[in-house]
């Protein structure tokens, strides 16, 4: 997931939100100097990432935009979420505006400033500036900022040809993404409040589990 999903499934724990957020920029276990609800989110981000990339759901999507982006395929399926998330706001946050969550989230981040590696900080900053998590809503300025990944991260398409992808198949993204995501709201819900912040799904557990009923019963039977 991207950076507007893994914001969102933090729940409201402005550390536990920090360290989702940073949670790329933390290698190895260079998590464990950090503050412990903030070690919890960077752990919590990386749960989140494991049990998207094992999901068959999001394996049948990434196999479809294979041929276009090749291995990136998972990368822009990311970005495509954070879209629908951000489109689709309402269906997932009756209480809280995007608007209003962006721009909380800016704020918190500013004050648990010491708590951010240097490129995220600077990272921050193009956000604030564009109001890019929001904007991630308006498929232009999604354009935009997979153009300047395609730039500065060495991406393999433009931004242009990537959007004409996401247009191609969006309904069947879509389709995806609201499918799965309730189950990863449901899992992370179980990551919070489990007590060693250990969950993990076996391998046995994703392969089995591929409607979204059963899986959903599954997880929310703990």
């Amino acid at each position: 997931m991207n950076f507007l999903a893994h914001i969102y499934l933090s729940g409201n724990n402005k550390l536990l939100m920090v360290g989702n957020f940073i949670g790329d920029a933390v290698k190895g276990r260079r998590y464990e100097g950090l503050q412990p609800i903030v070690r919890k989110g960077v752990l919590m981000h990386r749960a989140i990432d494991d049990f998207t990339d094992r999901h068959p759901i999001n394996a049948k999507i990434r196999k479809l935009l294979h041929p276009h982006f090749g291995k990136y395929a998972g990368v822009y399926l990311d970005m495509f979420y954070d879209h629908f998330l951000a489109a689709g706001w309402n269906d997932f946050s009756k209480e809280v505006s995007l608007k209003t969550f962006c721009n909380r989230f800016y704020f918190d981040a500013i004050l648990k400033y010491k708590y951010l590696p240097l490129k995220i900080r600077l990272l921050l900053n193009i956000f604030i500036i564009g109001n890019r998590l929001k904007n991630y809503s308006k498929l232009d300025s999604l354009r935009d900022s997979l153009e300047m990944m395609h730039k500065y991260l060495n991406l393999p398409v433009t931004g242009e040809y990537a959007i004409k992808c996401l247009e191609d198949n969006y309904d069947a993204i879509k389709a995806a993404f609201y499918e799965f995501f309730p189950l990863l709201i449901n899992y992370t819900r179980i990551w919070r409040e489990n007590s060693d912040n250990r969950v993990q799904l076996p391998d046995s557990f994703l392969t089995r589990f591929k409607n979204q009923s059963n899986l959903s019963n599954m997880l929310s039977n703990g």
